[in-house]
């Protein structure tokens, strides 16, 4: 009986560092959340049983890089994603039928999932390690789905509302998240939903970025050429409920997150 467990002691030593190796090389893949999908590749090192690499995120010509440390232990890797502004993130992957699959979270909550594919060999021109971050500081809690909404009343038993959402990406790009509106009444009813916000194709098609300073919203924007930081609001966030206040009006509007 003792040989029989030195036996499997000796198994279960010796074979961590052999899937601990698995993690090692480069991968490809992308990372998904509530906004969609994005590119993505791992440049991953193993020393014994410590990870050390990079994980690239590719979206609208840019590359936002995130430092990797972990550990792995058999066939899962857990550790910090660290971006250059400093703001850190928690992963775990996981090997399984020589996919690798990876949670991103933060704050103990999962906002990316990630599946890859390791790589034998990358042509020069597949390659985006020269592509650089645009080095803006985030604030993580304002990435995802906002949505700001409306209702009214009126004495003739008529009620309804409308709402419009805004997402807001990681890498400081925005989409249009759509908008809702409906009416009800003693005898019709009636609702619509719809894409195409023009103010926010305005800012995607300026190439805007969103970034934040202190508890500021702005946006990098390029205008002839010349890039300007334009303040747009103050923010405060508690929970999913966003508060942003226009610093040159004043005026203040209530965002829900996810909805």
């Amino acid at each position: 009986m003792k040989k029989i467990l030195l036996f499997y002691t000796f198994f279960i030593l010796m074979g961590t560092p052999i899937f601990a190796q698995s993690f090692l090389g480069t991968w490809q893949g992308q990372v998904k959340g509530s906004n969609g999908g994005l590119k993505a590749e791992l440049s991953l090192e193993i020393n014994a049983n410590q990870l050390t690499g990079q994980m690239l995120v590719y979206s609208g010509g840019e590359t936002n890089t995130y430092q990797i440390k972990g550990n792995v232990a058999v066939n899962m890797a857990t550790g910090t994603l660290t971006y250059n502004d400093g703001t850190v993130f928690t992963f775990v992957m996981q090997l399984q039928n020589n996919v690798m699959q990876q949670k991103i979270s933060y704050n103990n909550q999962v906002i990316l999932e990630g599946n890859f594919a390791k790589v034998t060999s990358i042509s020069p021109s597949t390659t985006h390690t020269s592509v650089k971050a645009d080095g803006l500081s985030r604030d993580p809690n304002l990435v995802g789905k906002w949505t700001y909404q409306e209702n009214y009343s009126s004495n003739g038993g008529f009620y309804g509302g409308s709402s419009m959402s805004i997402i807001l990406n990681a890498d400081g790009t925005i989409d249009d998240g759509g908008s809702r509106s409906y009416v009800s009444g003693p005898n019709s009813s009636g609702n619509s939903s719809s894409g195409g916000n023009s103010d926010i194709a305005q800012v995607k098609a300026a190439g805007a970025r969103w970034f934040t300073k202190g508890n500021i919203l702005y946006w990098r924007v390029n205008v002839n050429g010349k890039i300007t930081d334009v303040p747009n609001s103050k923010y405060y966030i508690e929970k999913d409920a966003l508060l942003l206040t226009d610093v040159n009006t004043g005026k203040k509007k209530l965002y829900y997150k996810g909805k």
